[in-house]
């Protein structure tokens, strides 16, 4: 179980598999790198596959001060990490949250990503008079107030019912799917996941993904119930060189529920 120490003291854990153009995958909210297995496992065979853990999720330390959990805080981070392992240049994805995380971490530092890759992902999580493809405000509260009054209880159900809302998926399936999930790193503390959803909140990146010059792939569920089918639409018109696929009758976790077409997409986005 690899660990990288971070200038400012915290152990990192990522998990790094196989050989061969580097990926590196970045999860999303309330969530951990065990995640991604169907994809180490698969695309591992082609490439070198790394999945982090960011601070305060999974095996991560987290530290104390309330600035901790920043998306240019887990920019940081990850920049330090690939630099550790002498990664000079990767394809970048990021699912849910983590699409603020990878394209950040593009406007910062430009020269390290060869292409990105958003699944199910969002410039801006809330809705707005000028942006309709995001949460109302109102859902968002009532969010934050859930997981106040009962955090390990909410969290679970939250992530549960929607993340695989609506998708036919044998119990088998299902029950695989959960436990990757909901594994033992599952939640973090809940003052990383307040924190963090409030940066979720407060970002938007709209403004900056037209200087976005890497060649992009959105994937996106057209029932996703947390980042509507508008939102990966919407930066794929934003995009320059940027390719969209939807997956019809698909939510919010395409790569678990779906992965072997997920991981097809990805491979073959690499490869071109």
């Amino acid at each position: 179980m690899p660990f990288f120490k971070t200038t400012d003291g915290i152990n990192l854990h990522y998990r790094i598999t196989g050989k061969g153009k580097p990926i590196i995958f970045v999860h999303g909210w309330a969530m951990n790198s065990y995640v991604w297995k169907y994809q180490m496992d698969d695309l591992s065979k082609d490439f070198q596959v790394i999945a982090v853990d960011l601070r305060g999720h999974g095996n991560s330390e987290f530290g104390v001060r309330s600035s901790e959990f920043r998306f240019d805080v887990f920019v940081k981070d990850i920049k330090e990490l690939v630099d550790s392992l002498s990664v000079k240049k990767f394809i970048l994805v990021g699912w849910s949250m983590a699409s603020f995380i990878i394209a950040r971490y593009y406007f910062k530092y430009p020269k390290d990503v060869e292409k990105l890759i958003f699944i199910s992902g969002t410039p801006k999580f809330l809705s707005e008079n000028d942006y309709f493809y995001g949460q109302p405000i109102i859902m968002a509260k009532r969010l934050e107030q859930n997981l106040k009054r009962d955090y390990k209880n909410y969290i679970k159900e939250f992530c549960g019912k929607l993340f695989i809302s609506g998708e036919r998926i044998d119990d088998s399936k299902l029950s695989e799917i959960e436990s990757l999930m909901f594994n033992e790193d599952f939640p973090p503390p809940a003052n990383v996941t307040l924190q963090t959803l409030d940066s979720l909140l407060k970002d938007d990146i709209r403004d900056n993904l037209k200087n976005i010059k890497v060649p992009t792939l959105i994937i996106h569920g057209d029932i996703d119930k947390i980042c509507p089918v508008g939102a990966g639409r919407y930066i794929a018109r934003e995009i320059p060189n940027s390719k969209l696929i939807i997956f019809e009758g698909v939510g919010h976790a395409p790569f678990l529920t779906q992965p072997e077409r997920v991981n097809k997409e990805i491979k073959d986005f690499c490869y071109d």
